[in-house]
């Protein structure tokens, strides 16, 4: 029976029974993914009991534990150049270490306590393998790169500001899930670092953490080994380095929708916690709440319908979206304050990612593919006689009718909603569903095959170490860099738009030049992305205006905005610029300006847009006329300037900068 202190009440069994039957005679109906009490892996010691009941505490222990040790490890090895063979084979090592002693205390200790144990092992090699990757660069993963140079932008203008703002234009409020960008910015100005070269480590610790956060949620659910395994289904599907916060926000979406929505045997969450972390995930990274908001709203009301004190579940749903709401609301407010206000341009028009993969990611020749067919057989099977099988398909479904919706909506406007996204999404329930159809069924199957009465001692030890063991290879093949194969290219590539990781994106944190010049220790020169000159552009412009001074920029290259904050006028790429920026508009506007020939109008009305000032122009020399050119699905042309619209008594013009860069900086 549920703690009257926690989330909803048990349900009767007149919607949704969780009788399993396929449990044997005289057995616990649900036995296998509810909490064991005897143990699987060997003999529980004397005064295990007491420890074993809280392996959440255990990984998150070690897991903190392993965390500096792994970060001092690097950086006291110095492990060499990670394109070398040599060194990428260091993590492989590493972990097989680490997978030996998990299998030896297997036979000494409670299953709990190992899986705890495990986990936050686990977590630790992780950061361990992502820092060695990282080996000899100051940059994340995928450098400065489309969404990871827009991340390291926000961060950047977070080391100055408290409130919710967009990365480029600071006058308006963010768009995107602000607050992973918020805490690096704000670390950053603790540590005094720029936050461009903290992003490394702040994606690392989000990978690490995605698998300590998702074992703990899970445990409250399901037997500590059974949590350990479907904590991994995240990472093994879905582990761009560069996305490790999304990484995080997925690793607790599903074990927290099913405590606070479904109706689990046990582990269901109260709703002040539920309301955190839902708070949270709405701030952190939304877009998994958006896709399954149809399966969550049809949960609910299925467990209501069973539920035998229906006041108290909206009760408790009602407070659950309170508190979502009031945790999220420094981010939310605004955002709905703007949009009321002065509206909002949705610039979802971006064509990449996969919007024409296919919607059947398990009919591949996988050993994941079976694995998710395994578990959508098992959702449907199952949705009657368990109660994870039922909650883990209106997830799904909810996915999938999300992904069709914008189907719809691209073709007849042009806007994805990010549906693209969907399958990381997708795969990894489906995996999970996989995981807990096999634990369902192998002790019947195997007892039928085998005539025992109990299964073979080991074997689901062995069962445990071959999941991390086929994580951990997947995670080691997809970031060391030294590992990119034929047809994997850099970030940006149409090798980098899979869901799984690449090496691309490693590559990318090698590729981009500093902001004087110079590259990475280890950089690979033959793909080496070209200089913006951003100190010589600081010194020009300090010289004008001072070096403390915070001009409007109308850049080519976002770039710059990762390494200074100069508020900008108007992003560069039009298919992520923030919905609050009205992107649209302030191109029409930068367009109508670009044709006031006059030079002493060019100047007051550059002065006065209608979205403020603009007191630095960065254009592209191309003779008899200085560019601006956006990019994106947009067909637009690029702004063209003349050089006589900037007239020496109104702006002091910089050229001769590398890559043919002119700067015009208004004078005071």
């Amino acid at each position: 029976m549920r703690d009257s202190t926690t989330g909803p009440p048990a349900a009767t069994e007149t919607a949704a029974p969780s009788v399993d039957t396929s449990a044997e005679p005289g057995e616990a109906e649900g036995a296998a993914v509810v909490r064991p009490k005897r143990d699987d892996f060997g003999p529980q010691p004397a005064g295990a009991s007491s420890v074993a009941e809280n392996p959440s505490l255990i990984a998150l222990v070690v897991w903190l534990v392993c965390l500096p040790v792994a970060y001092g490890a690097v950086r006291l090895l110095r492990p060499g150049n990670p394109f070398d063979l040599r060194t990428a084979m260091i993590p492989v090592a590493v972990g097989a270490v680490g997978l030996v002693v998990t299998a030896v205390v297997t036979r000494r200790w409670h299953a709990e306590v190992v899986s705890g144990l495990a986990a936050g092992l686990f977590a630790g090699w992780v950061a361990f393998t992502m820092q060695v990757a990282l080996h000899g660069t100051p940059f994340g993963f995928a450098g400065l790169g489309g969404d990871a140079g827009r991340m390291a932008a926000m961060a950047n203008r977070y080391t100055t500001t408290w409130r919710s703002s967009d990365g480029i234009v600071p006058t308006v409020p963010s768009h995107y899930p602000p607050l992973f960008p918020w805490v690096v910015g704000h670390t950053a100005a603790l540590l005094h670092i720029p936050a461009w070269q903290l992003l490394g480590s702040a994606e690392t610790i989000a990978m690490s953490a995605a698998v300590v956060a998702g074992f703990a949620l899970w445990r409250r659910l399901v037997a500590g080994p059974v949590a350990l395994a479907l904590s991994l289904m995240v990472p093994l599907c879905f582990a761009l380095p560069q996305k490790g916060y999304e990484v995080l926000a997925l690793a607790v979406f599903a074990p927290w929708a099913l405590a606070t929505f479904g109706r689990p045997p046990r582990g269901g969450l109260h709703w002040l916690p539920a309301g955190l972390i839902g708070g949270l995930s709405v701030a952190w990274y939304w877009a998994y709440l958006a896709y399954g908001a149809l399966g969550i709203a049809a949960l609910a009301v299925l467990t209501w319908r069973a539920s035998p004190d229906r006041g108290r579940y909206l009760r408790h749903i009602a407070l659950t979206l309170a508190v979502t709401a009031a945790v999220a609301s420094w981010y939310l407010v605004p955002y709905a304050a703007w949009a009321l206000m002065h509206g909002t341009q949705q610039m979802d028009m971006f064509r990449g990612g996969g919007i024409e993969s296919s919607l059947l990611p398990f009919l591949a020749a996988t050993p994941l593919a079976a694995l998710e067919v395994t578990g959508l057989a098992g959702m449907v099977w199952y949705r009657r006689r368990t109660w994870w099988a039922t909650p883990l398909l209106l997830l799904t479904a909810s996915a999938y009718a999300y992904r069709l919706l914008y189907l719809i909506v691209f073709i007849l406007r042009g806007h994805t909603g990010s549906m693209q996204d969907t399958p990381r999404m997708i795969e990894p329930l489906l995996a999970m569903a996989g995981v807990l159809t096999v634990v369902q069924v192998a002790p019947g199957l195997i007892r039928r095959l085998t005539a025992a009465k109990t299964l073979p001692s080991g074997l689901p030890a062995l069962g445990l170490c071959l999941v991390i063991a086929w994580t951990a290879v997947t995670l080691w093949l997809g970031w060391m860099p030294g590992q990119l194969a034929p047809g994997n290219g850099p970030v940006g590539s149409a090798a980098g738009a899979t869901q799984g990781a690449t090496p691309g994106a490693t590559l990318g944190a090698f590729q981009f030049p500093l902001p004087d010049g110079r590259y990475p220790r280890f950089d690979p020169q033959r793909t080496r992305i070209g200089w913006f000159p951003v100190d010589p552009i600081e010194a020009d412009v300090g010289s004008v205006d001072g070096p403390a001074a915070s001009p409007v920029t109308l850049s080519p290259s976002e770039l710059l905005f990762a390494y200074v904050r100069w508020p900008g006028y108007l992003a560069v790429a039009d298919t992520s610029a923030g919905a609050t920026t009205q992107w649209l508009s302030r191109y029409a506007a930068l367009a109508r300006l670009a044709r006031v020939t006059d030079p002493a109008a060019f100047a007051e009305r550059s002065a006065h847009t209608a979205f403020g000032p603009i007191d630095v122009f960065i254009l592209h020399d191309a003779g008899s006329r200085w560019t601006w050119a956006a990019r994106g699905s947009l067909p637009e042309k690029p702004v063209s300037f003349t050089p006589a619209q900037f007239s020496p008594a109104n702006f002091v013009v910089f050229t001769n900068l590398h890559g043919h860069i002119v700067v015009a900086v208004r004078r005071p």
